[in-house]
């Protein structure tokens, strides 16, 4: 017994003279650094190979869509003269010479418009779904991707299958030429090594520069303070990484699609050229040809690219001219640039060239292909920017817990662990995560719903039943956002944020699995529940943590996370759907959703036993009021006002244009999802970037009145712009004024509802629970209202209508609300 007790004794002593573990903040900021690094490396690496992936499955389906359209050709010409398509003779001698001309054919087939084989060689082909898309002409189906041209061409294991359709002059689809060929191994081809090696290099490089700077060239002093060194050195060194990386990829881009045009159009020279060595074989001379300018129009119209086709005599005199309009003058300088394509002609193989064909591309459009791909490439830079400095924020914080002291009360709270005037840098990383795997699917969710549809979006009330996933969405969030702060006060901040985060998983994976359209509006109201749980919870974080002069800084960070998130996760899940198909994003997404939960545990877990939770209440939930006060409030001329002129409007029309209606009025003008994705990131931009330079502007104004009046101008004007105008620019620059609008207003409109008298008596808290119902709320009515419009006056008529309504409203805010000068 005495030698347990002086054990015991000797134990405690130890205990107390022990030295702490050691600690290596260098040694935890460098590996901070690293992982940073290597994450951005991974997703700019990640973003890029993906389209490169696509890029050649497109190059790919491009060029066996252009031999399919020669044969096309070959069998209208003769159902043009009487051949019916059902008994065409001499279909499999066609189908059986483009296994010459295509090495990686896997199989082809002459197909009737209801599915019946007329002739076929090689595999078997699953044709259902492609002569779907090309009877329809609406939307393409799931999977399927329709060319400007009116072919239709879909990717899966077997391998990139094309449909070109068989027509008459009525216009009425007769069949279809079928060619399915092996997909390209792009994992082993020579451009993904030489991509996958500049990235490593580039990886690095930076890596190596960022351990010579915390090693040699900044001070550990320096490195423990808050000075901006810190930050700015690593920030340049991943630009430097990420700039090489970008530059390599936007030139690889830009040689990839100029190699492919040119070898395309070579293609269909060579068949040219091949019918007029025929003809030339029969002994007429070359400069006796005659009608020799139909197959050569004929052949422009086919490729875009090709602009003008000349055939010259042996001595370079142009005997015939054409393009994709007929015949041209051939009294022209034969002189033509170093980019033109030359076919010698014989009479026959081993005779000699007594006349050549010259095609010459049209530098005007290969300039907009090259264009495209840069915009692709930009693309991908951006959101992986946007994603490093939301990972560089991180770094900051690692590096102050790093250096920190903390030490812990008897109840429990660290102490010296964050500075409280800046929690919401705690927070703005796991919003970020939590936003991004949340956007992934919003640049196609009204396309994804409409493709449910029995009928595939042509029947009556199609546009308003596409928009009820949003709706029930938004619905579900304005349900949680109500109840959340009960929970708040019972549970803590982190049971909400925790459950929110598995429902919307499951909600995630219920959309992946939803086969109609009932079960897909539940499984977004599911990801609406965790949605509302989620961010109710952050924000309830964010009110108890941080002292009441810091608020609004703090939340604006978390907004800031907030977008961040939105505007990249929108863009790289239009480009994985266009890898991976409408399912695989809603799965990814909810296996990303893993990364905030690590992010709760890890950043916030610290502060999950604090006291004082009550105070969430005022922010998270409504204070306890009677009904009769509550429509007293909402009869006000202020805050009525404000609500009906300003909250509710500008609700509509973001969630209506942004959720809603920018993605179908895309597809109706023939744009990509990736293109969604990028006019979305401009809202995002706009937010994060130009934001909070507005908002200090209005802080420092004495009339908000002004800047929330200014604010509903703004955004309708941008709305009822797509009225009198149309296409990808006309769409882009109504986002940007709607995200200025937002600039304008966002700022404002809080401190302009506290200064209220009437919310002053009702309570800040409660009312600011009321804004945000009425936020919620017209979230929830935006793609009821905007598609309801849609039905009865269309895509255009619909925002324009919309957009009057907003600047009706805005009006009526200005006339009737009270202005109220500094308090």
């Amino acid at each position: 017994m005495a030698w347990a007790t002086c054990a015991d004794e000797t134990m405690n002593a130890d205990a107390t003279t022990r030295p702490a573990r050691r600690r290596h903040p260098l040694r935890d900021v460098l590996l901070a650094c690293m992982l940073v690094l290597l994450l951005s490396q991974a997703l700019i690496g990640a973003l890029s190979l993906s389209a490169l992936d696509r890029l050649a499955i497109d190059n790919t389906a491009e060029r066996v869509e252009l031999l399919a359209g020669q044969t096309s050709a070959q069998i209208q010409t003769g159902m043009r003269l009487g051949k019916p398509l059902a008994q065409y003779f001499g279909l499999s001698e066609m189908l059986a010479s483009l296994r010459q001309r295509i090495p990686d054919l896997l199989g082809a087939s002459v197909v009737l418009s209801g599915g019946q084989v007329v002739a076929s060689v090689g595999d078997g082909l699953q044709t259902a779904s492609l002569l779907k898309a090309l009877r329809t002409r609406g939307d393409a189906g799931m999977g399927v991707v329709r060319s400007p041209s009116g072919a239709v061409y879909q990717t899966d294991a077997q391998g990139i299958m094309v449909a070109v359709p068989l027509m008459l002059a009525d216009a009425d689809m007769k069949g279809a030429v079928v060619l399915q060929v092996r997909q390209q191994n792009m994992k082993n081809s020579a451009l993904m090594t030489h991509n996958l090696g500049v990235l490593a290099i580039s990886t690095l490089g930076a890596a190596i520069l960022l351990t010579l700077f915390f090693r040699f060239v900044i001070p550990l002093y320096e490195l423990a303070s808050a000075s901006r060194a810190r930050l700015f050195a690593p920030l340049l060194i991943l630009l430097l990484a990420q700039g090489l990386y970008a530059a390599y990829t936007i030139h690889t881009f830009r040689v990839v699609w100029v190699q492919v045009t040119r070898e395309n159009t070579e293609v269909l020279g060579r068949g040219l050229q091949h019918d007029l060595d025929r003809v030339l074989g029969f002994g007429i001379a070359p400069d006796h040809l005659r009608g020799v300018e139909q197959p050569m129009a004929r052949l422009a119209a086919s490729f875009p690219v090709i602009s003008e086709l000349r055939l010259l005599g042996a001595d370079g005199k142009i005997l015939n001219r054409a393009n994709a309009h007929g015949a041209m003058p051939a009294q022209v300088s034969s002189v033509v640039g170093d980019d033109s394509l030359v076919f010698p002609l014989k009479a026959r193989p081993d005779g000699p060239e007594i006349a050549s064909l010259q095609i010459l591309p049209d530098k005007t459009l290969i300039a907009q292909g090259v264009h495209a791909r840069i915009l692709d490439a930009a693309t991908v830079v951006a959101v992986a920017l946007v994603a490093a400095i939301e990972l560089l924020l991180l770094l900051t914080l690692l590096m102050d817990r790093a250096f920190a002291v903390p030490v812990r009360t008897s109840s429990g709270e660290p102490v010296g662990l964050d500075d409280s005037s800046s929690v919401g840098s705690l927070v703005r990383p796991v919003m970020f995560g939590f936003l991004f795997a949340l956007a992934l699917p919003l640049s196609f969710l009204p396309i994804y719903a409409r493709s449910l549809l029995p009928d595939g979006g042509s029947g009556q009330g199609a546009a308003l039943l596409v928009a009820l996933p949003i709706a029930a969405e938004m619905a579900c969030g304005l349900l949680t956002a109500l109840l959340a702060g009960r929970l708040i006060d019972r549970r803590g901040w982190q049971f909400p944020v925790l459950t929110g985060l598995l429902i919307a998983v499951a909600g995630n994976l219920a959309c992946a699995a939803a086969g109609s359209l009932i079960t897909f509006i539940l499984a977004r109201g599911l990801v609406g529940l965790g949605y509302g749980l989620a961010w109710m919870g952050l924000q309830g974080f964010v009110v108890i943590r941080s002292p009441a002069a810091y608020r609004g800084r703090n939340m604006a960070s978390v907004v800031a996370g907030l977008f961040a998130g939105h505007l990249s996760g929108a863009a790289v899940g239009a480009m994985i759907m266009q890898q991976l198909g409408f399912s695989a994003v809603f799965v990814i997404g909810a296996v990303l959703l893993a990364l905030p939960a690590v992010g709760v545990l890890t950043l916030m877990w610290p502060y999950r036993h604090l006291p004082g939770q009550h105070e969430a209440r005022s922010a998270a939930a409504p204070a306890v009021r009677s009904w009769v006060t509550l429509r007293k409030l909402l009869a006000t001329r202020d805050f009525g006002m404000l609500l009906v002129g300003c909250i509710i409007p500008f609700s509509i029309a973001q969630v209506g244009l942004l959720t809603y209606a920018l993605p179908l009025y895309m597809d109706a003008q023939g744009s990509s999802v990736a293109s969604v994705g990028r006019i979305l990131m401009l809202y995002g931009f706009c937010v994060i970037y130009v934001g909070p330079y507005m908002g200090r502007m209005a802080d420092r104004s004495a009339y908000k009145k002004y800047w929330i009046a200014a604010g509903g101008l703004v955004g309708s004007i941008g709305l009822l712009s797509l009225h009198f105008a149309s296409g990808i620019l006309a769409a882009a620059i109504a986002v940007v004024l709607l995200a200025l609008a937002s600039c304008l207003a966002g700022g404002a409109q809080t401190a302009y509802m506290l200064s209220l008298d009437h919310v002053q008596n009702y309570g800040a808290g409660a009312a600011t629970s009321v804004m945000r119902a009425a936020d919620k709320f017209g979230q929830m009515l935006g793609p009821l209202l905007v598609g309801g419009l849609f039905a009865s006056v269309g895509i255009s008529g619909g925002l324009a209508v919309t957009g009057m309504l907003y600047l009706v409203a805005t009006l009526a805010f200005m006339a009737f609300a009270p202005r109220l000068g500094r308090r």
